[in-house]
């Protein structure tokens, strides 16, 4: 362990990321849009079971970075908050 380099930590909290393989289905938010903590941001579909993911913190939407009907792998980013 004292030889291995310390993981560098990254900041993903302006980011919702996919949380398991499946396909996107739907977004209920555009860019540019105003969100709160808790709010539906998209839905995604794995294992024929879809699951709505919600907003963490209340922001502004940047960017949707992946397009419906997309295959969404583990951790591949879908929305960008506004800083």
């Amino acid at each position: 362990s004292r030889h291995m380099k310390q993981p560098k930590a990254l900041d993903t909290s302006n980011l919702i990321l996919s949380p398991m393989p499946g396909t996107l289905v739907s977004y209920a938010v555009d860019d540019g849009d105003e969100v709160l903590a808790g709010q539906e941001i998209c839905v995604v579909e794995a294992m024929k079971m879809q699951n709505v993911l919600r907003s963490a913190r209340s922001g502004i939407i940047k960017k949707c970075h992946a397009e419906v009907g997309a295959s969404l792998m583990t951790d591949e980013m879908i929305v960008e908050f506004d800083s």
